[in-house]
């Protein structure tokens, strides 16, 4: 199981909640104090006019919901309100007022919040009087300010790239091995270490088959390390026609999940021993592959090897950049903005697993590792987003319109999807403002690795 974790929050906009909002604004008094540089404290004093107000709807609202014995619906006193639910109008005000108060004294003072707030008093505890001030304390985190280092000075390795010939030869030879054919020798004897073999083997675990990994009528190179030894061993000495069940121990790094660590049984039936066949790199075995002669074959391979070795080397000069710039500024993030993004993404992990109906050992999911694991990455993507965001803005580094329907094109492209689908469904999603902040760091890295300059190779002389 491909496990997914929720997107990030933007860490550049403010949180978007609902609350049900007193008529009119409110006429707020606030006083921010900084208590470091990652968090607001905010003094806000809802006056008493706005209040009255709110009580007034909330007596309003229980009014015409509630029926006593005596009173019709919608008739009864204002007293008998006040001292029949007292709680509740104190709640209903408290909800009604405290939320858009906070999110008005956010806006005003141009505050952005990257977690939810911790209210003094508590929200459970506040009272509201008639005709009296509400006053509270909301403290919140806030982005700190980044000083951002000298990022048009690092250092990266932009060694032009270059691909032997002896690697094209060792990849068309890959090809040549997989074009092999297999001939059964007449031979009355055990299979040996060298030999290739045809044969069905079937893998059981606690009594039950893996399909995915069992094959039938297959053809085997007994000297390929792709398969395990344990296999290979046991099938060193059958003879054709024989049967054979061979243990098998994987270990942690298996590729399966549910198979690491695990031991296995393959009821292996040999059909053959066989002699393996390759063809000539000629002409005739590009036409098979659909070029018109090998020297072709040779020159797209060497083409395609050259594009992956200039990707792989510019994937490896953005993460030499990132571990930089991450190095060279220095970033706190609130541990409530940590915790926060790694509590809702362990519950997202726990879904898609009863979703998909698997267990944590099948998904290959240790929630003992997880949290530590997501709270090193939350911590990097965020240090990556900020630094990242003040870059952008010094730089004027933007996305454009036009730039993100062309990024939307190209990965549709890629997807095997059409455009304007791929579109709908990151709306959808809400995740198309995800794509162009995706499209703008990628901007930002191949300006930084354009600005960066060559790295100096240690020199030591004796």
């Amino acid at each position: 199981m491909r496990v997914q974790v929720p997107p990030r929050p933007s860490h550049s906009e403010p949180m978007q909640r609902h609350y049900i909002v007193t008529k009119g604004e409110l006429n707020l008094r606030v006083e921010v104090e900084t208590l470091d540089n990652t968090q607001a404290k905010l003094d806000i004093e809802v006056p008493a006019e706005d209040i009255n107000e709110a009580l007034e709807e909330a007596y309003k609202t229980l009014r015409g919901h509630v029926t006593l014995p005596g009173f019709r619906k919608g008739r009864v006193p204002l007293t008998l309100l006040k001292s029949r639910f007292p709680e509740y109008i104190n709640n209903e005000v408290v909800r009604m007022v405290v939320f858009p108060a906070y999110e008005d004294a956010l806006y005003n003072r141009q505050i952005v919040p990257l977690a939810q707030p911790t209210f003094d008093p508590p929200l459970e505890k506040m009272q509201v009087t008639e005709d009296q001030p509400l006053v509270f304390t909301a403290t919140v985190s806030v982005k700190p300010v980044i000083e951002l280092p000298d990022y048009k000075n690092i250092q990266i390795d932009k060694t032009p790239v270059n691909v032997p010939r002896e690697d094209v030869d060792a990849f068309i030879a890959q090809l040549q091995d997989q074009s092999a054919t297999f001939d059964p020798i007449q031979e009355d004897r055990p299979v040996n270490v060298s030999d290739c073999v045809r044969l069905d083997y079937t893998c059981i675990l606690e009594g039950s088959e893996i399909e995915s990994e069992s094959d039938q009528d297959i053809d085997i190179d007994l000297t390929d390390e792709r398969y395990h030894p344990d296999l290979i061993n046991g099938i060193i000495g059958m003879h054709i026609g024989e049967t054979k069940a061979i243990a098998v121990n994987f270990d942690e790094a298996y590729h399966t999940p549910e198979l690491r660590n695990k031991q296995v049984i393959y009821n292996v039936i040999l059909h053959a021993i066989t002699q393996k066949h390759l063809p000539e790199l000629d002409d005739e075995f590009a036409k098979d592959l659909g070029y018109e002669t090998y020297n072709q074959l040779h020159g797209v391979i060497w083409n395609n090897m050259v594009e992956d070795a200039r990707i792989q080397q510019n994937q490896e000069q953005k993460v030499d950049i990132l571990e930089q710039l991450i190095e060279m500024t220095n970033i706190t993030i609130p541990d409530d903005v940590v915790d926060q993004y790694v509590q809702n993404a362990i519950e997202n992990v726990r879904k898609q697993l009863k979703d998909n109906n698997q267990t944590p050992e099948q998904a290959g999911v240790d929630f003992e590792v997880l949290p530590t694991e997501m709270r090193r990455d939350v911590i990097q993507q965020t240090k990556q987003n900020w630094i990242f965001e003040e870059i952008a803005t010094y730089e004027d580094i933007h996305i454009s319109d036009d730039e993100l329907e062309n990024g939307i094109r190209r990965a549709a492209d890629i997807q095997g999807r059409k455009p304007d689908k791929l579109s709908e469904l990151l709306k959808e999603n809400n995740r198309l403002e995800d794509f162009r902040i995706q499209l703008e760091h990628e901007k930002i890295y191949q300006f930084l690795i354009q600005e960066a300059s060559e790295k100096k190779s240690l020199i030591i002389t004796g």
